[in-house]
């Protein structure tokens, strides 16, 4: 009978033991997929991207992005956010990082613009990354969108 209930409360304790660690396991993992979400609060997605050469001056090449944006966190709405347009070579080196002077206000969703010039004629295709950041551009608030964009003439 000693034997029994020694058994008992093996299988007691085990059984515990199991229950408290799934537990503390699914409880950090619900945690790290919350805080993983919390960082984006902005989704965007490439709408249109150009490169080509300006109109009103053929030796000077212009870049254009339009983003689509959809606020996932509320109370963004309103607020007046920035973004940040990365240009790259072929090669990889950066040419050109553009943003907005004084930021933007938001709304629930719709289409941003970014647009930068350089005079490069060497340069044929970019590489551009987008991101929406706080206004003063020191935290990300959304996912990048990346284009290789091809000059068109």
């Amino acid at each position: 009978m000693l034997t029994t209930l020694k058994n008992h409360k093996s299988i007691v304790m085990l059984s515990a033991t199991l229950f408290a660690t799934t537990v503390l396991l699914f409880g950090a993992y619900s945690s790290n997929g919350i805080n993983a979400q919390s960082l984006e609060k902005i989704t965007i997605g490439l709408n249109s991207a150009t490169f080509g050469p300006l109109t009103s001056n053929p030796s000077v090449n212009q870049v254009k992005v339009l983003v689509d944006y959809q606020a996932k966190d509320l109370s963004m709405v309103h607020s007046t956010i920035n973004g940040v347009m990365h240009v790259f070579a072929p090669n990889g080196s950066q040419i050109k990082t553009s943003s907005y002077p004084n930021g933007f206000t938001i709304t629930e969703s719709g289409i941003i613009q970014f647009a930068t010039s350089f005079s490069d004629p060497a340069l044929t295709n970019v590489k551009v990354n987008v991101t929406l950041t706080d206004l003063n551009k020191t935290e990300t608030i959304s996912n990048t969108v990346s284009a290789d964009v091809a000059q068109t003439l």
